[in-house]
């Protein structure tokens, strides 16, 4: 694994906050969708490049801000540079487009917790080495919720190689996740 450091905004996706800006209300996919262009000035001179000062979290954007988001769970892969478990959230509809939400490797608690839910279900999580992304998508989505921070991924670029053709136009995602919730519909 990449130490946390040398990782594209290492130490800003792997943020710990005591006192962070909670989002007053859950919000949905296309809220995170909208970021894109609503922040796009500011986040043009963001930077993935590791420990450089233009790499920092943007303050009075979603960067600061803990969420709440409710969607589908619909595919998990356990990355090999940083060990994050990669998920993608969407809608109930399962060829509609999703973002990408992370559980940093340091958060056990939720990684297991997520592991052992797909577990019980008899889902696959694709492994660091498989790279078949078709035969880990589920056939239904997972209601849940998640609480992360939301990020701007800036190591990927808008429309190319950030997750499957489900993800690839949204470089905003929420990182870290701090937690799920499976829901019952």
């Amino acid at each position: 694994m990449l130490p946390i450091a040398l990782q594209p905004r290492g130490n800003e996706k792997n943020i710990k906050s005591n006192h962070p800006i909670l989002h007053d209300s859950i919000i949905q996919i296309g809220e995170i969708y909208r970021w894109q262009n609503a922040y796009a000035k500011t986040t043009s001179t963001i930077t993935w490049k590791p420990l450089s000062k233009k790499s920092i979290r943007k303050l009075n954007t979603p960067e600061d801000t803990l969420y709440t988001l409710k969607g589908y769970l619909w595919f998990v892969h356990l990355i090999k540079f940083d060990c994050d478990l990669h998920i993608e959230i969407g809608d109930k509809d399962s060829a509609a487009k999703r973002i990408i939400v992370e559980v940093p490797y340091g958060n056990t608690a939720v990684q297991n917790k997520i592991t052992h839910y797909l577990d019980s279900l008899g889902l696959p999580l694709l492994g660091c080495t498989e790279r078949d992304f078709n035969k880990a998508h589920f056939k239904h989505g997972i209601p849940v919720l998640v609480k992360g921070y939301g990020f701007y991924d800036a190591y990927h670029k808008e429309n190319k190689s950030h997750g499957d053709q489900h993800t690839s136009k949204y470089l905003w995602e929420l990182h870290p996740v701090t937690d799920i919730e499976f829901l019952v519909e």
